[in-house]
């Protein structure tokens, strides 16, 4: 039996073939598709059961042991005897892997997305591609292979070409690198053009092909590949194409009006004193040129982490024309948990200008499409106050471009093993940038009158930042005041430290500064102990100590002046982590009813602040009152309108969430729930799902300590709806399930309210609708919509009346559902639930198009969208207008039914 000799190719990706020395080598059917199951595992194993399973099927010889080994031995002889070796349970090709095209496209894939040079990435993708020449195991007589294994290699052939077409798009950013040629287009579109007609479900491939063939000057052929993916999936699925198809189909009619990527500046101010760092400042400098382009900006709280990144990111800024992201990851502030990564993306997304309609609910999606955004842009992306490697990772860019800079009190050593990030400590000021701290704000001339003083002064402050700008500003607020006089109250003010050094030393400062403020002041910073941050205002600060207005400002300046507050913008005010330490410290030290007192009036102030904004929004099926504002408690002006409600939430919203954990920390049930229950319409119509489903299990964590059953109920719901919007219907099911009897299943039985029953039972249409059980779906949302008229609530009525129109048209029963989703809008129009009533509009217009009626889904669509530019539903505007098109292309060609009527 003779030995491989020559060079062995087996080609999977297209019609089967097998050489040796470039000569063809011939096999009978059962060899190819033994040979093609080795290859595709080429160098790994393979089981005997797998191997039987390709070449037989079902149809197995009674030995089907020796029967493989009989092909074995024919493989050896047509291939050599050492290409096939026989393994404990299996046998294995013994060639190189780049022996087998599957191989040798995979590592071309592999080192494509490890490049950091777009050029290059597209040279990689274009070589990877060329070793496919059709679909995988063609003349191969397998089963498990084509029905199997064909469709997940075909996967990552199709991202590939997606890929590249977006790099050929976008060109090539780095000067001197050539841009795709016109022929790599022309060769793209009808590559595109090919795949769309086997994957026409995959609307990626059609997206790409409209932008490919708009830019190759075929504007018309790509607004006919809209109307072809249109039609597939009208007919295919009964759906109309998602928003990135309508995105780029609107930018096929707008031309003139190219999308502009946002430049976000989100910086905050730096410190006009600031003074010393070079050689901080100069380490940062290297990032801007050469790897690596991640920083790890580490040191003890107060030690100028951030005033330092700041500077320098301010002065670099011009060095990045795709703008600048930043983020307060709060990792170490006392009252207050970590910024979750997801939601740090979440906001980044929406300052690059992903208009919300894009944004995924998934984290991870939100997170892939996050990198998607950056890969070709130069931007800065500064993570301040890290508190661990988990909550900084899913924050890194995923392209090269880009220079990250993350401030933390912890080393963050696996950024630094792994990713290769520089790392900068920081220490204390040397005694000369101290004094120029100092100088700064004092000016020389007085620090030189008293140099005894003045160098006493820098002792006592120990070379901690954050000390000197307290103690420059309390002298600066005492000009005619001696130093000296300054120092030995600062020597009286000491007080036990709980560690030595650096802590000692900010917190003599931070006592001696205490005891220097007015009454009011004193009051506010002790209490602010108790304030989860992030940030705070006049109002909150007026709840919290009980003041009057004019009062409670008077203290925030005098704290602002102090350097103990921080103004982040006109009326909105911080303070830093040290001295929020300090604050908890001193409010500890209260009694406990004095301090609890005081936690109650700031959650009943934001209580306020939550319904007043919630009154702003759309109307909620189950919208509660609140009562005026308790003794102490100072009330904010309502907002006028919708939009200012929204922009209130955008501002507040962080600060109320924290306040729905402060609350379930200290156990305030009843604003753990109510102010929860306030954020659900912004944070739902936000799509901050994640952070929306915790604020309910805290809710209902209170509700059920209550024994309040019906807010229970609607806790369950808006979980359940927050589950299924995360692709986790299962769980919503289980969410919902405990208010099911063991025995007779019906939601209703379990509770006494008929308003919480119906609303119950129409969630629980909605989860079994995405469970895919469209029967039961309509037999809940039946019986809801049977409470709902009896209560008379019409709103519900409405609402349900909409999901019962859904669910007919899921079943086909299309004629029914035209009728109760027009139905519904007329009842959602007597109800004033214009928001929902958009929905159904949409809801009317698609029934109508799969009843073969454009002209009368054209008029629906027009009045949608006249609902969503009242409300200011832009985003959602895009979409209706998209589908507005499409049908009155459709009735131009000519209606196949006679138009019926519009909601």
């Amino acid at each position: 039996m003779a030995h491989v000799t020559g060079r062995l190719s087996v080609r999977l990706l297209g019609p089967f073939a097998v050489t040796l020395d470039d000569t063809p080598v011939a096999l009978s059917s059962r060899l190819r598709t033994l040979l093609a199951v080795l290859a595709l595992d080429v160098g790994r194993p393979v089981p005997t059961e797998r191997i039987a399973a390709a070449v037989w099927g079902k149809d197995r010889p009674a030995d089907t042991r020796k029967a493989i080994q009989v092909l074995v031995t024919r493989l050896r002889a047509a291939l050599g005897a050492d290409a096939v070796r026989t393994t404990p349970g299996g046998y294995q090709l013994d060639v190189p892997p780049q022996a087998v095209d599957l191989s040798r496209f995979e590592s071309a894939l592999t080192e494509s997305r490890a490049s950091a040079d777009p050029a290059e990435e597209y040279r990689l993708l274009r070589e990877a591609l060329t070793h496919w020449r059709g679909s995988p195991f063609e003349t191969v007589d397998s089963d498990l292979l084509v029905t199997v294994d064909r469709p997940r290699l075909v996967q990552p052939a199709l991202a590939a070409v997606e890929r590249c077409a977006d790099l050929a798009l976008a060109g090539t950013p780095d000067p001197g690198t050539p841009d795709p040629s016109d022929a790599d287009l022309g060769e793209l579109a009808a590559a595109l053009r090919e795949l769309v007609a086997v994957h026409p479900l995959r609307e990626s491939l059609w997206v790409r092909l409209m932008k490919v063939l708009d830019h190759t000057g075929r504007r018309a052929d790509a607004l006919a590949a809209y109307q072809d993916l249109y039609r597939v999936l009208r007919d295919e699925l009964g759906t109309s194409p998602a928003e990135d198809a309508r995105a780029a189909h609107r930018r096929l009619l707008t031309p003139e009006q190219p999308e502009q990527p946002a430049q976000p500046a989100m910086l905050p101010p730096p410190e006009s004193t600031f003074r010393g760092r070079s050689g901080a400042l100069t380490a940062l400098d290297a990032l801007l040129d050469s790897a690596p382009r991640i920083a790890v900006v580490d040191g003890p709280g107060g030690i100028g982490k951030t005033a330092t990144v700041l500077h320098w990111a301010h002065r670099a800024s011009g060095r990045f024309p795709g703008g600048t992201l930043y983020v307060n990851l709060r990792g170490y502030f006392p009252t207050n948990t970590p910024v979750a990564p997801a939601v740090a993306v979440r906001q980044f997304l929406d300052a690059l200008g992903v208009p919300p309609a894009r944004i995924p609910d998934d984290a991870d999606a939100q997170a892939a499409l996050y990198r998607s955004v950056l890969a070709d842009r130069r931007v800065l992306v500064v993570l301040d106050n890290a508190r661990d490697v988990e909550q900084v990772r899913p924050l890194l860019p995923g392209g090269r471009r880009c220079v990250v800079v993350v401030t933390s009190r912890n080393r963050l050593g696996g950024l630094v093993a792994v990713e290769g990030a520089a790392r900068l400590a920081l220490g204390t000021l040397t005694p000369a940038e101290a004094e120029d701290v100092l100088a700064a704000r004092l000016g020389t001339a007085r620090l030189a009158a008293e140099p005894e003083a003045a160098r006493a002064l820098l002792a006592l402050c120990g070379g901690l930042p954050l000390a000197h700008v307290i103690v420059a500003e309390r002298a600066a607020a005492r000009p005619g005041a001696p130093l000296a006089g300054l120092v030995r109250e600062l020597h009286q003010s000491r007080i036990a430290a709980l560690s030595a050094g650096r802590d000692q030393a900010a917190r003599s400062v931070f006592s001696w500064s205490y005891r220097a403020l007015g009454a009011d002041a004193a009051t506010v910073f002790r209490l602010l102990g108790l304030h989860p941050g992030p940030h705070l205002t006049i109002p909150g600060v007026a709840s919290l100590g009980a003041l009057p207005r004019d009062r409670a400002r008077a203290a925030v300046v005098e704290l602002e002046r102090a350097s103990l507050l921080i103004e982040l913008a006109p009326g909105l005010f911080t303070m830093h982590e040290l001295l929020m330490d300090y604050a908890t410290e001193l409010v500890a030290q209260d009694p406990p009813e004095q301090s609890g007192a005081a936690t109650v009036r700031m959650l009943e102030h934001y209580l306020g602040v939550a319904h007043q904004a919630e009154e702003a929004l759309a109307p909620t099926e189950d919208r509660h009152t609140v009562g005026p504002p308790s003794h102490g408690v100072l009330g904010s002006p309502p907002p006028s309108g919708h939009d200012a409600g929204v922009a209130l939430l955008d501002r507040e919203a962080p600060v109320l969430v924290a306040m729905v954990r402060r609350a379930a920390a200290t156990g305030n049930h009843e604003h753990t729930w109510r102010i929860a229950r306030c954020l659900r319409p912004y944070l739902w119509g936000r799509g901050q799902v994640p952070t929306l489903l915790e604020s309910e299990r805290l809710a209902l964590a209170a509700l059920e300590r209550l024994g309040r059953v019906p807010e229970q109920v609607g806790s369950r719901r808006w979980i359940a709806h927050a589950l299924m919007r995360l692709g986790r219907a299962d769980d919503a099911w289980r969410t919902i399930e405990p208010t099911l009897p063991p025995t007779e299943r019906r939601v209703e039985h379990h509770v006494d309210d008929d308003a919480a029953r119906a609303w119950l039972l129409s969630t629980a249409a909605a989860v079994l609708a995405e469970l895919g059980r469209p029967d039961e779906a309509l037999d809940h949302a039946e019986r809801a919509l049977d409470l709902f008229r009896g209560s008379g609530d019409r709103v519900g009525e409405g609402r349900t009346e909409s999901a019962v129109g859904l669910y007919l048209r899921r079943l086909g029963k299309l004629d029914d559902a035209l009728a109760a989703s027009q139905h519904a809008c007329t009842t959602l129009t007597e109800a004033g639930d214009v928001w929902i009533r958009g929905y159904t509009r949409e809801l009317v217009g698609d029934i109508q198009l799969d009843l073969g009626d454009p002209g009368a889904a054209a008029a629906t669509y027009r009045a949608c969208a006249e609902d969503l530019r009242a409300l200011g539903r832009t985003d959602e505007l895009a979409g209706i207008l998209a589908k507005l098109g499409a049908a009155r292309d459709a009735a131009d060609a000519g209606s196949t039914r006679s138009p019926s009527s519009t909601a």
